[in-house]
């Protein structure tokens, strides 16, 4: 039996993540997504999301732009695949559209708040957050998600072990744990 050219692409798209722990480690960037590295797979979905969310009609500010980019990043990182990122900008579009959804905030952000619903409901590596030390990017998280490993900005570029409950995600949105240390 033949295979249809959309099986084939669907399957090109889509790697599923098994398990949490069984997410692309942000240091080997190199052995990619779907053949392409993390920064590829950015660079080429960032614009198509942002173009679809651009056929609202909006305009967006750098800071949202940036907000959007790093989320997509952190949703490669742990391997959504690009055709759901495409999908959820377009559902959000059409909601507007038809139904008027969304009319008090703006696009970009309800669509980071949805890749964080649907994807990133816990602290992922590849997001920005804020610390007590300054902005920077997560690069680990224990397993049970109480300490994080944080490459702060900036010119030393250090990681340092923090409580993630003295984190906060960029978008003012503040990260808490949803299972209580016992």
């Amino acid at each position: 039996m033949m295979e249809t050219g959309t099986e084939r692409r669907q399957g090109w798209l889509s790697v599923p993540r098994r398990r949490e722990e069984e997410r692309l480690d942000p240091h080997v960037y190199a052995r990619g997504v779907n053949g392409l590295t993390v920064e590829q797979a950015t660079e080429r979905a960032f614009p198509k999301v942002m173009g679809i969310l651009g056929r609202s009609g909006e305009r967006y500010s750098e800071f949202e732009r940036e907000l959007v980019r790093h989320t997509i990043r952190a949703c490669l990182i742990s391997q959504v695949s690009r055709a759901n990122l495409y999908r959820i900008a377009g559902i959000l579009v059409a909601d507007r559209r038809d139904e008027g959804a969304y009319r008090d905030t703006s696009l970009a952000l309800a669509y980071v708040e949805a890749l964080r619903e649907a994807f990133l409901r816990e602290l992922s590596p590849g997001e920005r957050v804020g610390t007590p030390l300054g902005a920077g990017e997560v690069r680990y998280v224990s397993g049970d998600g109480a300490n994080a490993v944080v490459r702060l900005e900036g010119g030393s570029g250090r990681e340092v072990w923090l409580p993630t409950g003295s984190l906060s995600r960029e978008g003012g949105s503040i990260w808490r744990p949803e299972r209580a240390a016992s």
